[in-house]
């Protein structure tokens, strides 16, 4: 018990010491704790968007650069006679590979 406060007190005091935490069950076995804003849904990932046109389909392909800290966006387009599948899987390699 007196663990469990201690360790509620210093996350409360000292937060940033969360990130990336070790937790250990009863059991013996490690977890790896995730904080708010270290999810799935964090800054460092991607996200595209499709939006239909006429003729095909404009992707609309977004990152943030944590180096910079800035969101980089960039526009492909898929044409009619492209798998969108395929098209979206080319546009992910190569916006991979400019990394």
């Amino acid at each position: 018990m007196i663990n469990w406060i201690r360790h509620k007190l210093h996350n409360f005091i000292f937060p940033q010491d969360t990130t990336n935490e070790v937790a250990e069950s009863r059991a013996g076995r490690k977890y790896n704790l995730v904080n708010k804003g270290s999810g799935l849904d964090s800054r460092g990932g991607l996200t595209f968007t499709i939006h239909m046109a006429n003729g095909g389909y404009v992707l609309e392909y977004a990152t943030y650069n944590e180096k910079t800290d800035r969101h980089d966006n960039a526009l492909h387009v898929i044409t009619a006679d492209t798998d969108l599948g395929q098209g979206i899987a080319h546009i992910i390699t190569l916006e991979m590979l400019r990394k």
